[in-house]
């Protein structure tokens, strides 16, 4: 097994709190040696979906609509992560998360795992990387310069990968150019 394996993550959500607003998507990258080596999304549909105001709906470009049209449960999200995070990492081993602000996606997959009944730290490591946090040492280091910013946008500008943003935010679209970030930076280091 590789010690260079990592589960990218990226969601789409109703606001901005994980207690009190719904997981709308969720994209999970496998990502090995500086590629990705398996991909898993879905649309979540909670039931009652709760979202902050609309706005947070049309920055991702989704529907109440189109979630309770093709968005699956919150457990069966679960079964089906479960069944790739089987295939890549033994049942014993804790995967490290990485994402571009991944605190704020991690509180929404303990969500996911709290409404499933299922429990987030039999599964995942303590330890996660943060592509923004990485970013932001590299520009204080003098090895990068962030004129956008330190969002995905500002970052993915500035390490010249592509992110498309056609439609809104995408959980995919942003844990596919999370993970260029990624490798970006490595190359950078390098």
């Amino acid at each position: 097994m590789s010690q260079h394996k990592l589960l990218v993550i990226d969601t789409e959500t109703g606001g901005f709190n994980p207690e009190s607003h719904s997981i709308l998507s969720l994209a999970a990258l496998v990502y090995e040696d500086g590629k990705i080596v398996s991909e898993f999304y879905t649309l979540i549909c909670e039931g009652h979906v709760i979202v902050s105001e609309d706005a947070a709906l049309k920055v991702n470009g989704l529907s109440l609509e189109r979630l309770r049209a093709n968005g699956v449960s919150p457990y069966d999200a679960w079964v089906t992560l479960t069944n790739m995070l089987t295939m890549h990492w033994p049942a014993s081993s804790k995967i490290i998360l990485a994402g571009h602000n991944v605190a704020f996606d991690i509180g929404f997959l303990k969500r996911l795992y709290r409404l499933a009944c299922h429990d987030y730290s039999l599964r995942f490591s303590h330890r996660s990387l943060c592509t923004q946090s990485g970013a932001l040492l590299l520009e204080q280091a003098g090895l990068l310069e962030l004129p956008g910013g330190s969002s995905l946008e500002g970052v993915a500008k500035a390490l010249g990968v592509p992110l498309d943003r056609e439609g809104g935010h995408n959980a995919l679209k942003d844990a596919r150019a999370t993970a260029q970030v990624l490798a970006r930076m490595v190359e950078g280091i390098r």
